[in-house]
């Protein structure tokens, strides 16, 4: 009796584990430095509201362009609202399948803002969305991914100078991980979302003129990544992998 009781609870220990996704950890990476390039025309307008068309392209080796087209309403001079979809096209995956190497991205921000002294304070919510087009395994990856987003700024002006200092914190989370397949195979763990990036910003705005402005600033990019791979037997992967990105980020605005 004690023989077969012994048996049956190794059995179920085996079965237990098997159970359990294989995890492994990859050690932080870092890339870069990489430059950004933006520039941003804004176009006010009447109602409170101001049209924004950007480009940004990415250097090697992301080799990515975004083309943002914005609509902004300030009910009031401390909130607005920001809505806008970006074409993001990445030169890395070939051009032989467009469904490839083309994304679609869509944001829906809400700013907070105020003004104390020589400081422009603000802070950042909203949530973005990321569609792809390409054939994928729906257990592994979305087809939208939803990701909240979160950044708090401050912005100092240096009298009598043109120059001001701009600070920025940007947190990135997962709203939408693809756990369902982990958690129906997980008996103990339970996979759910996760904060994906830090973004700690610094550097200098050149004001111009009324219409004119330059920012180069420097980006710290933690980015953790939790990558599901299911193989040919069923058995699943997940893979921790923490990287870090070093951002060289160069803006030209133009408003009128």
């Amino acid at each position: 009796m004690k023989k077969s009781i012994s048996l049956l609870a190794g059995l179920l220990a085996v079965g237990s584990a098997c159970a359990q996704p294989a995890i492994q950890e990859t050690d932080s990476h870092s890339q870069g430095p990489e430059l950004h390039l933006f520039a941003t025309f804004t176009k006010s307008m009447k109602h409170n509201l101001a049209l924004t068309i950007e480009e940004e392209i990415r250097s090697a080796p992301t080799h990515r362009s975004h083309t943002t087209l914005a609509l902004t309403y300030t009910p009031i001079p401390y909130l607005s609202i920001y809505t806008g979809y970006t074409l993001k096209l990445y030169g890395n995956q070939g051009w032989t399948d467009v469904n490839k190497f083309l994304r679609h991205r869509a944001n829906f921000l809400i700013t907070g803002q105020f003004k104390l002294g020589q400081w422009n304070l603000s802070l950042r919510e909203g949530v973005m969305l990321d569609a792809r087009a390409d054939k994928i395994d729906t257990r592994e990856k979305n087809a939208v991914d939803w990701t909240l987003r979160s950044r708090l700024q401050a912005v100092y002006s240096i009298p009598k100078t043109p120059l001001a200092v701009v600070t920025k914190l940007e947190m990135l989370n997962t709203l939408n991980a693809p756990v369902e397949y982990l958690n129906s195979i997980a008996s103990s763990t339970k996979y759910g979302q996760y904060i994906s990036e830090w973004r700690p910003e610094a550097g200098l705005q050149w004001k111009i003129n009324k219409q004119h402005s330059l920012t180069l600033t420097y980006r710290y990019n933690y980015i953790y990544g939790r990558n599901v791979d299911i193989q040919d037997n069923g058995d699943a992967l997940l893979t921790n992998d923490y990287s870090v990105k070093h951002l060289i980020l160069l803006a030209y605005k133009l408003g009128w």
